[in-house]
């Protein structure tokens, strides 16, 4: 049996993306970079908020965990690449895939039977 499920791998892969993501930005002296430098840290402090939560273990956190990892990945080719112009709006989608998946790690108003 695998240590992890899906959505914990798919947390951990984009935990490990933004990680690097943050370490190239910080490399940089554009704005933009310093912008979404402060923005991954913020994610990066979402992912460890949730990355102990019940709902991870489930096959529900899959589409959402997938999302993120998804968005890190652009965002970590944008920085690669120094496409700065795009990568407020790459960030924000990560932000916004964040979010999602804290709701619903949160699992509020959900009843396990």
């Amino acid at each position: 049996m695998a240590a992890f499920t899906k959505g914990l791998e798919n947390l951990q892969e984009a935990i490990d993306t933004c990680r690097q993501a943050s370490t190239a930005l910080a490399e940089s002296s554009a704005n933009e970079a310093a912008q979404a430098k402060t923005s991954l840290q913020e994610v990066l402090t979402s992912f460890d908020e949730v990355s102990d939560k019940f709902f991870l273990k489930t096959m529900m956190s899959m589409p959402p965990t997938k999302a993120c990892k998804t968005e890190a990945a652009a965002v970590a080719t944008l920085i690669s690449e120094e496409n700065w112009g795009g990568l407020s709006g790459a960030v924000e989608k990560l932000q916004k895939a964040t979010k999602a998946l804290v709701t619903k790690a949160k699992m509020d108003g959900t009843t396990i039977t």
